[in-house]
């Protein structure tokens, strides 16, 4: 009777370590972007380059925090629930905002990128 071919269930275990190892880099390298673009764009400071959709989720910044230069209102905004292109800016979520208190006469802005939304 001939034997099963059985599969040598280490080069499974390296191909996960390698995938583990890939996905926790590239969340290292987010999560720097979205802290440089947080501390330029809490700081008042001109905002030269906008972290993409892919990096905030990749970072686990899931909230856009979006302040109304008009009344001051704060608005947080999840970038989970509406599928966007992942290159694209965290800016093209602007077009989903509205000031809930100046009906969408106020400018909104950008403040930062939360993981969690403000209370």
């Amino acid at each position: 009777m001939p034997e099963k071919f059985t599969r040598d269930h280490r080069h499974e275990r390296v191909q996960a370590v390698e995938r583990m190892r890939l996905r926790q880099q590239e969340h290292d390298e987010a999560l720097a972007v979205v802290r440089q673009f947080n501390a330029v764009a809490s700081s008042g400071g001109r905002v030269w380059s906008w972290p993409t959709v892919a990096a905030a989720l990749a970072s686990k910044h899931y909230w856009l925090v979006v302040v109304c230069d008009s009344c001051g209102t704060v608005v947080d905004l999840d970038l989970r629930v509406k599928r966007r292109d992942s290159d694209a800016s965290v800016r093209v979520a602007l077009t989903d905002v509205m000031c809930p208190r100046c009906n969408g006469h106020g400018r909104p802005r950008i403040i930062g990128l939360a993981q969690w939304p403000s209370i």
